[in-house]
């Protein structure tokens, strides 16, 4: 492999890791729930999130870039983010009350995912100034493709469905097991896929750089 491309390629896999974390959690939801809910509720977060999301990013991420203070550019980004996600949770939450309106209250589940998704801030912070030091504008990069994203992601859900009730008659713990296979699942084959689900940037963005190298 190119030497150059190695760092590139870690931040690649861990940035899967990472994904499968956050899918296997958001696969466990309520203990009470059955397969289908889980599915459904993972469906609908995968739905809403990934052209919010990347849409959002793409724009900030631009302006972030290109400003000559960028420290105001960044809290946009960032909060812009944590606020897109932090309403999907809550969309989330909401949608999985209606599907099990006697389910016991889910606060407190809300809460820690929230206050995980603030404990980001910091990584957030300098994987922005890292990328920014590098000089390539987000343009000129190539980025996620959210019709593919959620295809793969939905069809990731509809395997993990089926997988949890085909083993939910023999084991206790058909949900956690389902969630540890999902968060595999996507560490070790997300990587391999990651070129697919990419859209080449447009011919005119490839010259565009950063303040942070201009002048340079």
């Amino acid at each position: 492999m190119n030497p150059q491309r190695q760092p590139a390629a870690r931040a690649v896999r861990r940035g899967y890791a990472v994904a499968g974390a956050v899918l296997a959690f958001m696969w466990l939801g309520e203990t009470g729930e059955p397969a289908w809910a889980h599915a459904v509720r993972a469906a609908f977060l995968l739905l809403l999130l990934p052209p919010l999301l990347l849409r959002t990013n793409r724009t900030l991420a631009a302006a972030f870039h290109e400003s000559a203070h960028p420290r105001r550019a960044l809290a946009r980004l960032i909060a812009a983010r944590i606020l897109i996600v932090a309403a999907a949770l809550a969309a989330g939450a909401a949608l999985g009350h209606l599907m099990n309106p006697h389910a016991a209250d889910d606060t407190r589940a809300f809460v820690v995912r929230v206050l995980c998704l603030l404990l980001t801030i910091p990584l957030q912070i300098r994987f922005a100034y890292r990328a920014r030091a590098k000089g390539a504008h987000p343009s000129a990069r190539p980025t996620l493709s959210a019709p593919r994203v959620m295809g793969a992601k939905l069809g990731l859900i509809a395997a993990a469905l089926l997988l949890q009730m085909l083993i939910d008659p023999y084991v206790a713990e058909a949900q956690v097991i389902t969630a540890a296979v999902v968060a595999v699942a996507v560490t070790a084959v997300g990587p391999r896929l990651h070129a697919k689900l990419l859209i080449s940037p447009a011919p005119h963005a490839t010259g565009r750089r950063s303040p942070a190298r201009a002048t340079t």
